[in-house]
């Protein structure tokens, strides 16, 4: 609210302003011009605010439910949910543990799946690695294995 404020005391101050620059000219031209000037000026203080506006709407994707979550009952959206931060977790996981290793890694992509309706496993493990770290992709491999219990497949861009 206090935008509203600052916008109208803003146009109130340039109305007088021209209503008192336009009293003391008195040639035709530059009165014109300055009308022109001061109205162009008012326009943008009002303009402002509602560009400022539109500009920090912000589409908030995340509360939309997908046509998926739509039908799906509330334990299986929440499943989905956790899943998602487990995989996510579990990827950061995975490239802290190389990073402590000295390997670093362009990114990690971890596939899980559901076994027996209520144990996650890691199905596969993916890791992406540079041209600089292609001749120690054995070695992220076994580091990968040892921690996972999967063997990743690791390539190298």
């Amino acid at each position: 609210m206090s935008g509203l404020y600052t916008v109208a005391a803003t146009v109130c101050a340039c109305c007088i302003i021209t209503a008192l620059l336009s009293h003391f000219v008195t040639d035709g031209g530059t009165k014109k011009i300055l009308s022109l000037v001061m109205g162009a000026f008012i326009l943008c203080c009002m303009l402002a605010p509602v560009a400022r506006a539109i500009g920090g709407i912000k589409a908030d994707l995340n509360g939309v439910l997908s046509s998926q979550e739509d039908t799906a009952t509330p334990d299986e959206v929440y499943n989905r949910q956790v899943l998602a931060q487990t995989k996510e977790n579990l990827e950061t996981a995975l490239g802290d543990i190389l990073s402590q290793n000295g390997y670093e890694i362009s990114g990690a992509e971890i596939t899980l799946a559901l076994a027996d309706g209520n144990r996650v496993i890691i199905s596969s493990i993916t890791v992406t690695i540079g041209e600089e770290q292609a001749e120690n992709s054995e070695e992220i491999a076994e580091i990968t294995e040892k921690h996972f219990t999967v063997r990743p497949r690791v390539i190298t861009e």
